[in-house]
């Protein structure tokens, strides 16, 4: 299948984008990780990272302005508030390295590559290892692909730990965030997390709409509480809203897609 066949037009993008994420459906009538896990189908990975693949070299061709979640987009798009907050990092230590945990084959850095001219990046994207044996085939020197946190750190000191659209897929999220939120880097971006007001996280079996590609898998639902408890010792700099509208699950959750920026306290 053609690059052009995933690109979005103009005009269409932000619709799309709304409107494919809110036709997804979260069922968390299983109670559990491990319900959700039983009843997911799982997913076609390899046809999800050939589109991923796919939409990205259009975008290093010039032909699409960025890739995600797969889809490649005509027209430019910024997340404005995670901008900001690279931006603040570099401005703050005169470089940036930052640490994009699950960052596919580098979305965000090619979405937002243009305000990055003249200063010193170093961006490493920590991912499954097809993705990594992908990304280091593709022609993009600008990022190195890694397959752990420890890999990543034996060759990097980060100052900004990135996050966007993963947490919620981990089995054991908090295990991950302890491990990030370790690393010598005194900024975390979490961006297009869902969060509740629920006073536990909630496990949900997520069901992708079948326009989109046939699958379900485990998700969380995280409580505000608990992620605010997970981030003490970091004060909140920002909080904004994901590209997403609000959801519900299917018995009646309603949670928002959020992003925050958090910055280590001096005193920790």
């Amino acid at each position: 299948m053609s690059w052009r066949s995933w690109v979005v037009p103009t005009g269409v993008s932000d619709w799309a984008a709304r409107r494919s994420r809110y036709l997804t459906q979260f069922d968390d009538s299983g109670g559990t990780w491990e319900a959700a896990q039983a009843q997911s189908s799982g997913y076609n990975a390899g046809e999800i990272l050939s589109r991923v693949k796919t939409s990205t070299q259009a975008v290093l061709r010039a032909e699409a302005a960025f890739e995600r979640d797969g889809v490649a987009f005509a027209t430019p798009q910024y997340r404005w508030p995670v901008l900001a907050g690279l931006l603040e990092v570099a401005a703050r230590d005169c470089e940036l390295k930052v640490l994009d945990f699950g960052g596919s084959l580098g979305s965000l850095y090619w979405q937002h590559r243009k305000f990055f001219t003249g200063l010193k990046v170093s961006w490493g994207v920590v991912e499954q290892p097809e993705f990594v044996a992908v990304g280091k085939d593709l022609d993009q020197s600008s990022i190195d692909f890694f397959s752990s946190v420890t890999k990543y750190l034996e060759s990097v000191t980060p100052n900004v730990v990135l996050l966007s659209s993963v947490l919620q897929y981990l089995p054991n999220p908090e295990q991950a965030l302890r491990e990030l939120l370790a690393t010598p880097a005194d900024t975390v971006i979490l961006d297009r997390t869902p969060i509740s007001t629920a006073t536990s996280n909630i496990p949900c079996l997520q069901v992708v709409p079948q326009h989109i590609y046939a699958g379900s898998y485990p998700a969380w639902i995280f409580s505000e509480t608990w992620l605010r408890n997970q981030l003490a010792g970091w004060e909140i700099v920002a909080e904004f809203d994901g590209i997403e509208p609000a959801g519900q699950t299917k018995n009646g959750i309603n949670f928002s897609w959020d992003g925050l920026i958090v910055r280590r306290k001096a005193n920790d």
